[in-house]
């Protein structure tokens, strides 16, 4: 079941809950691990046969506008996971097998903001991510992505 805070956010936005996004959420609240788009339209095409990859694109696009969803960008693709349960976070992830761990904390946005006033934007958000090794690589324990 999917709590009112899904419900609330598609709905600040002018949204509404189709069975689509209702089945993108319990996908990936339920899968325990972070997802590709791929991954998902699979799952997804148990319940909705005749659902399309783009479909599932789309939505995820949408979902992550909502702030719902977030997008990790990894050297091998695009992964998925659900925000909606999650404080504002950042990724560490390694450039050998791709773990990726969350990482509480926030850069302190203030030194960028000179930059941002000086390119005329107005600033509506932000990603960042730290690219490393794990000790499970360094230590040669682990086969890489390939």
């Amino acid at each position: 079941m999917l709590t009112p805070t899904y419900l609330d956010a598609l709905k600040k936005k002018g949204y509404k809950l189709t069975s689509q996004r209702r089945k993108i959420i319990e996908v990936l609240r339920q899968a325990g691990r972070r997802l590709t788009a791929r991954e998902i339209h699979q799952i997804m095409r148990q319940a909705l046969p005749g659902i399309s990859l783009d479909t599932v694109y789309r939505n995820l696009h949408l979902l992550g506008d909502v702030g719902l969803v977030h997008q990790i960008i990894l050297p091998s693709g695009a992964v998925y996971e659900i925000t909606g349960d999650l404080c504002h976070h950042h990724h560490l992830i390694c450039v050998d097998c791709e773990k990726v761990v969350c990482i509480p904390c926030c850069p302190d946005l203030k030194d960028f903001s000179e930059q941002v006033d000086r390119q005329g934007y107005d600033l509506v958000g932000h990603t960042f991510a730290l690219h490393g090794r794990c000790p499970e690589c360094r230590q040669g324990n682990k086969k890489p992505v390939v």
